[in-house]
């Protein structure tokens, strides 16, 4: 199976893999930028987190998410820190106007962050070529390498489609796991390939 790189924000959360399965692909690190545009950013960098709020569009390679909000959360990178030289008087501590103060911490947008969680949210929809996935949440894990697709997900390759009030993925394991919810069974469409292929 192709491996592809995908949306960091998930994004996040790549779209179906082998056609009988509907597993996720599994994210490669990319270094294709990532496009976001939203109708407002938050960076709350003492909270750890970004909010993208109203009609956000995340792009990164072939890989598009749209969704209402779009919220990161991030650690500050913890690099270790040259010995510090004698204090030097108050005076030459203090920042200049304008400036920030050199607390050796940086936030995500000074490319000081790791990301560990994103979560979009309200009418999210991801699309890589022929592969779409939609639901009313999705959330990505980035240390246990998890997506969660919530609220009437969905996702098609093509004509194959798979449906549920759920849908985890583990992206490291090729395993996926489509929760119903009573009264509401998961639904697979599988559509066998033509030509003996």
């Amino acid at each position: 199976m192709s491996r592809k790189p995908i949306l960091l924000l998930a994004l996040l959360l790549t779209l179906c893999g082998p056609a009988a399965s509907l597993a996720f692909n599994a994210p490669m690190k990319s270094d294709q930028p990532i496009h976001v545009v939203a109708d407002r950013l938050e960076v709350d960098n003492k909270a750890q987190v970004a909010n993208f709020i109203g009609a956000v569009k995340a792009v990164q390679g072939d890989v598009t998410m749209t969704s209402d909000s779009l919220e990161v959360y991030y650690d500050r990178d913890a690099q270790e820190q040259p010995a510090q030289p004698a204090a030097k008087p108050a005076a030459a501590q203090a920042p200049a106007p304008g400036q920030p103060a050199e607390s050796g911490e940086q936030g995500l947008m000074d490319g000081g962050g790791k990301v560990r969680k994103v979560v979009a949210i309200g009418h999210v929809k991801i699309v890589q070529q022929d592969r779409i996935a939609v639901g009313q949440r999705a959330t990505y894990w980035a240390g246990g390498r998890k997506i969660l697709l919530e609220g009437q997900s969905t996702v098609w390759r093509g004509k194959n489609q798979v449906s549920g009030e759920q849908i985890t993925v583990f992206l490291d394991e090729d395993r996926s796991i489509v929760h119903g919810t009573p009264g509401k069974r998961v639904a697979v469409t599988i559509v066998p390939e033509q030509g003996g292929k």
